[in-house]
């Protein structure tokens, strides 16, 4: 056998196991089903993929070369949707824990790091409208979110010249609120409760790279550290993402 061969096959007899922090039985079962009998799979299909674009790449014409590399890149779209559905069932179980987080300096540190990977961006701005206060909270769980939040931010203001991305803090209505808003595209409200949805979007793939998947992972992080989430918006104006913790978790 090639050894790209059994590169691509070994793929199929690949094991990834990775135990949530109180995971239920099911998940853990799911998670393994998934990981084992539909990545691995996916990732041979690619393996054998990249063998042909290299022993064949001077024997077929553009558009057969086009082909090969579009199953390539479908097999990449699907295993980010994997990896996006084994971070939902681990996370499902998740017993959060306590710790005081310092939210502003995470939410800074974020999107120092994921904005480095956009340099078709003249400019990043992230701007604190309020002091955003530290938080009592899963550390772990919380950084998922923001590192959704501001990704979401990012990807949906690739279009501007500068990319506005604006977070802060205020008490409303009895309930300490934080939010994390942006300058792009933004989206018709009429729609606003379907993206909490597993796979609900509102851009197709040609406009936005995504599955679907982010903001239901934010939602049911928010709610298992006992806050809810909800966003708002409008096409041409952008987006903001707003949550809440309970109140004894705000360190003021």
């Amino acid at each position: 056998m090639d050894p790209r061969e059994h590169e691509a096959f070994a793929g199929i007899q690949e094991q990834e196991q990775k135990s949530p922090r109180g995971g239920s039985h099911d998940l853990q079962v799911l998670s393994s089903t998934i990981s084992h009998e539909i990545k691995a799979p996916v990732r041979a299909i690619d393996g054998y993929a990249r063998i042909f674009i290299e022993d064949y790449r001077d024997k077929i014409d553009e558009d057969g070369l086009l082909l090969i590399s579009n199953i390539r890149a479908i097999c990449r779209e699907t295993l980010s949707m994997i990896d996006r559905l084994l971070e939902y069932t681990r996370l499902s179980g998740v017993e959060p824990v306590k710790e005081t987080v310092n939210l502003q300096q995470m939410i800074q540190d974020v999107c120092d790091k994921l904005a480095a990977g956009y340099t078709s961006k003249k400019a990043t701005v992230l701007k604190f409208q309020e002091e955003i206060p530290f938080v009592l909270c899963d550390g772990t769980l919380m950084h998922q979110v923001v590192v959704n939040l501001v990704s979401n931010a990012l990807k949906f203001t690739r279009e501007e010249q500068t990319a506005v991305i604006t977070a802060g803090f205020h008490p409303e209505n009895g309930e300490d609120v934080f939010y994390i808003r942006d300058n792009g595209v933004g989206f018709d409200m009429e729609y606003s409760q379907n993206l909490f949805g597993m796979f609900q979007r509102m851009h197709s793939d040609d406009e936005f790279e995504g599955s679907g998947v982010g903001l239901s992972i934010v939602k049911k992080l928010i709610q298992a550290m006992g806050g809810r989430v909800w966003i708002t918006g409008e096409v041409g104006k952008g987006a903001c993402v707003y949550f809440t913790l309970p109140p004894g978790n705000i360190l003021k």
